[in-house]
C-alpha cells in the first residue's frame, strides 16, 4: 500500500507497492484557478470519465470539456521497448506500466502545481512530470529517460483525445462516415478541432531550449475501444469510452533524452498556442509563493483550501471571484460558498477575495433569495434553497468581523439583506414563508430546499417540508447579526429584524423540543414532528447567536456525540432508526437514497467542535479532545483524494471515502477547526511567557 513519512498530510507516496486494487483508490488533483483541472489515480490508469491531463473550462469556471484524456508513452532502449502507461479495458488493465513504477510524488501549490512519477527498468529510469499554470489553459508534460549503457534511447509519446464535455463519454463507432473532429501537424505541433464547436481546440507544441530534444509529430489516426473506468462502473455510471491514438510524437538520443510537451485548450490557431504556451512559461518562471510561518499541517490545507477558489468570468469588476463546491462534478453553489468562506478565505486572510466570493452571489439575489448553484451552461441561476441566504449572511457577519470591513454593510450588503428578510417575511419561492410564531416554513414533500437535498428520479429523499430546524437556527442567527450590522445603516430593517428575532425565539423550544428524546426534532409541522435523530439540531448550539438554554445545548450535544458522531464527522440518521443506510453503494437511486440518511458528512465536524467548546469551553482537555477529534480526517488526506478531503464516508465503520475526492467545505472547516486550535495554542504560550 502507499506508505507516508509521517501522519501529515503531505502524503508523498513512495514507494508503491501493494495491489493494484488499492492504488487505483489513490487519486490526485490539480487546479489551474479558473474551474480547469486534472486529475487521475497515482499509478496513471483512468478510472473516472474525469480522470484526464486536460479538463479546461470554456466559461470559467464551469463548461468545463475534457480535451487531452492521457496519454499513451513507450521507452525503447536499443531493441527493446517498454509501455510506461497503464490502461483498463474491459476488466483488462493494458499495458501494464505501473509495474515499473517506484515512485510518485506530487505538489498541489499554486502557481505550478505539479504530479510526478518515476519509473525504475534494468535498462532505464523513466520521469514524467505533468505541471499545471495557474490561470491558464496550460499544462506542461516534461520527460526526462536515461540509461547507463550507450545506446540509442527513444521516447514515443501518444496523445489520447477526448474533446467532450467533461460529464459525457466520448462514443465513436468505426461505421461513423465523419470524424468528429480535424486534425492539422507541421511534423512538430498537433493541432485538433471540433468540427461543430470549432472553439473547442487541443494544440501539442514541443518545446525548445537547452538540454531538451525536439521531437517529430507522426499522424496516425486510430480509435481505441472500450476504456473501462471502474469507479464509475461501482457508481451504476455509464462507464465504457472511445478514444483516438491521434498520432506520435517521437525522440530520440543516446543514454538520454528529454522532451517538453505544452498542451493548450481553446486556442484559435497553433500559433496562438505557442503564444499561450511561452506567455504560462514566463509569466510562471520561478514565480516565488509568498509564504508565511505556519505550520506544516495549516501549510497543506492551505494548499488543498487554494484548489477551490476560482475566477469567475464575468462584465462587473468586484464579481469575479468564487468557489468551485467540489472536484471533479461540482460548479460554484451558494450554501457551498458561505459555509466555506471562512475556512477557505478568511482564516487565510484573503479577504479580497472574500468580499469579491460577496459581491458576486450579492449580485445575483432574485425574489429575496441567494442563488443555489449557477448554471453549468450559461444558463438561469437555480434558487432551489432556503438556507444559502441565511449563510450568506453568517459568512458576511464573520468576513466584516475577521477583516475589519464594517463598510460594506452599508456599500455591498444592505441592499440584498434587506431584500432576504423582505423575501422571507412576505414569503417567496419554494413556500418560503415566516409563519405567525416567527418559524421559517418551506416547501412541500416533492422538494429538496434544504442542505439535504438528493433527489433522483422525482424522488426528493430527505423533503423536510414544514419548519427544518436548522433553517429556523440560521434564521434566528440572521436576524441577530442584521439587527447588529444594520444599526446605523438601515435602522428601519434592524429594528425589524430584532422584532423577528425575539418572535423565533418565543416559539422555539415550545416548536421544537423533544421531550422523549431529549433533543430537537428535525422538522416540525401542523399534524407532525419529526423526532428522527440527524445533525441538523447541532447548529441550534453552533451558530454565534443560539436558542437553546445551557442545558438545552449539552442534552443536544450528548445525543449527537453518542448517535452520530465518527472519526470522520456526523452522521446524517442515527443508526437505530429504520431508514438508515450503512453505505452509499449502488445506482444512482441507491446512492442518493443514502446520501443524506447515514452518510456521514465531513464537514459537519465544524459545526459539531464549535458545539463541543461552546458547552465545554477552550479548555486543555477540550483543545486535546479536538485535536484527536480531526486527527483521522487529517491522515485522510493521504488516503483517498491526496491532500485534500473527501465529501463524504460510509455510515459504517471501515468509514469508506465516497463522493468528490476534494470538497471545498471539507477542507474549510478542519482548517478553520486547526486555525482555532493553532490560535489557542499560541495564546497559552504567550500566557504562559508572560507569567514567568
Amino acid at each position: 500500500m502507499l506508505q507516508s513519512k509521517s501522519a501529515c498530510p503531505r502524503a508523498v507516496c513512495r514507494p508503491l507497492q501493494g495491489d493494484l486494487d488499492a492504488l487505483l483508490s489513490r487519486e490526485w488533483l490539480l487546479t489551474n484557478g479558473r474551474g480547469g483541472f486534472a486529475m487521475g489515480t497515482v499509478v496513471g490508469c483512468p478510472t473516472r470519465r474525469y480522470h484526464g491531463m486536460m479538463v479546461m473550462s470554456r466559461r470559467p469556471p464551469l463548461e468545463r470539456w475534457m480535451l487531452l484524456s492521457g496519454t499513451l508513452d513507450r521507452v525503447t532502449v536499443g531493441e527493446f521497448s517498454v509501455d510506461l502507461s497503464t490502461m483498463e479495458f474491459d476488466g483488462e488493465i493494458l499495458p501494464t506500466g505501473h509495474i515499473w513504477l517506484k515512485d510518485f510524488d506530487y505538489q498541489l501549490a499554486r502557481p505550478t502545481p505539479w504530479v510526478q512519477w518515476t519509473f525504475a527498468h534494468e535498462l532505464f529510469e523513466a520521469r514524467k512530470r505533468l505541471t499545471l499554470f495557474s490561470d491558464e489553459d496550460v499544462i506542461r508534460l516534461r520527460y526526462d529517460i536515461s540509461t547507463p549503457q550507450n545506446k540509442t534511447v527513444e521516447l514515443q509519446v501518444c496523445p489520447m483525445v477526448a474533446l467532450r464535455d467533461f460529464h459525457r463519454l466520448r462514443r465513436h463507432d468505426a461505421h461513423d462516415a465523419v470524424e468528429p473532429w480535424e486534425l492539422h501537424t507541421d511534423g512538430k505541433w498537433l493541432w485538433v478541432q471540433d468540427r461543430e464547436q470549432r472553439d473547442i481546440t487541443l494544440t501539442m507544441v514541443p518545446q525548445e531550449g537547452p538540454g531538451l530534444t525536439l521531437p517529430r509529430f507522426y499522424v496516425l489516426m486510430e480509435w481505441w475501444h472500450a476504456f473501462h473506468y471502474r469507479a464509475e462502473y461501482d457508481r451504476g455510471e455509464p462507464a465504457t469510452e472511445n478514444l483516438m491514438r491521434a498520432g506520435e510524437f517521437r525522440a530520440s538520443g543516446v543514454r538520454s533524452v528529454s522532451v517538453e510537451l505544452m498542451g493548450v485548450g481553446f486556442a484559435t490557431s497553433p500559433a496562438d498556442a505557442q503564444i499561450a504556451a511561452e506567455k504560462a512559461l514566463i509569466a510562471h518562471i520561478a514565480e516565488p509563493r509568498p509564504d508565511k510561518p505556519i505550520g506544516m499541517i495549516r501549510r497543506h490545507l492551505h494548499d488543498a483550501a487554494d484548489q477551490f477558489v476560482v475566477k469567475r468570468q464575468s462584465h462587473r469588476p468586484g464579481n469575479d471571484v468564487t468557489i468551485i463546491a467540489g472536484y471533479p462534478w461540482f460548479g460554484d453553489w451558494g450554501r457551498d460558498s458561505f459555509i466555506a468562506m471562512e475556512g477557505l478565505l478568511l482564516v487565510t486572510e484573503r479577504f479580497a477575495e472574500a468580499r469579491k466570493v460577496l459581491a458576486t452571489f450579492a449580485g445575483a439575489v432574485r425574489h429575496g433569495l441567494i442563488p443555489n448553484r449557477f448554471d453549468d451552461y450559461g444558463g438561469e441561476c437555480a434558487y432551489n434553497s432556503v438556507d444559502a441566504s441565511l449563510w450568506f449572511v453568517h459568512a458576511a457577519d464573520r468576513y466584516s468581523t475577521l477583516s475589519g470591513d464594517a463598510g460594506i454593510w452599508a456599500n455591498l450588503l444592505a441592499d440584498p439583506c434587506r431584500d432576504i428578510v423582505d423575501g422571507f417575511v412576505g414569503g417567496t419561492l419554494y413556500n418560503i414563508h415566516v409563519d405567525d410564531c416567527g418559524l421559517v416554513g418551506c416547501g412541500d414533500a416533492n422538494t429538496q430546499i434544504t442542505w439535504m437535498d438528493a433527489l433522483c428520479d422525482e424522488v426528493a429523499f430527505t423533503p423536510r417540508h414544514g419548519c427544518p430546524v436548522e433553517v429556523n437556527a440560521l434564521w434566528y442567527n440572521a436576524m441577530r447579526i442584521l439587527e447588529q450590522r444594520l444599526a446605523g445603516v438601515d435602522d428601519a430593517t434592524a429594528a425589524k429584524c430584532k422584532e423577528l428575532a425575539d418572535k423565533t425565539q418565543a416559539h422555539f423550544i415550545e416548536a421544537f423540543w423533544g421531550q422523549a428524546g431529549g433533543c430537537l426534532y428535525d422538522c416540525v409541522r401542523p399534524d407532525f414532528n419529526d423526532d428522527a435523530v440527524r445533525p441538523n439540531q447541532i447548529f441550534a448550539v453552533s451558530l454565534p447567536h443560539t436558542l437553546l438554554s445551557p442545558e438545552h445545548q449539552r442534552a443536544v450535544l450528548e445525543v449527537v456525540t453518542e448517535h452520530l458522531l465518527t472519526p470522520y464527522g456526523l452522521r446524517t440518521l442515527d443508526p437505530r432508526n429504520p431508514h438508515y443506510h450503512p453505505q452509499m453503494v449502488g445506482t444512482r437511486f441507491e446512492r442518493d437514497r443514502a446520501y443524506h440518511n447515514g452518510t456521514v458528512w465531513s464537514w459537519l465536524i465544524g459545526p459539531y467542535v464549535d458545539a463541543y467548546f461552546r458547552v465545554h469551553g477552550e479548555t486543555d482537555e477540550s483543545l486535546v479532545y479536538v485535536y484527536e477529534l480531526i486527527t483521522p480526517l487529517l491522515s485522510h488526506m493521504s488516503v483517498a483524494g491526496l491532500g485534500s478531503i473527501s465529501e463524504v464516508f460510509d455510515g459504517d465503520p471501515p468509514h469508506t471515502p465516497r463522493g468528490c475526492i476534494a470538497q471545498a467545505w471539507s477542507v474549510a472547516e478542519v482548517l478553520r477547526i486547526k486555525h482555532r486550535l493553532d490560535q489557542k495554542l499560541t495564546q497559552k504560550l504567550c500566557d504562559g511567557w508572560r507569567n514567568k
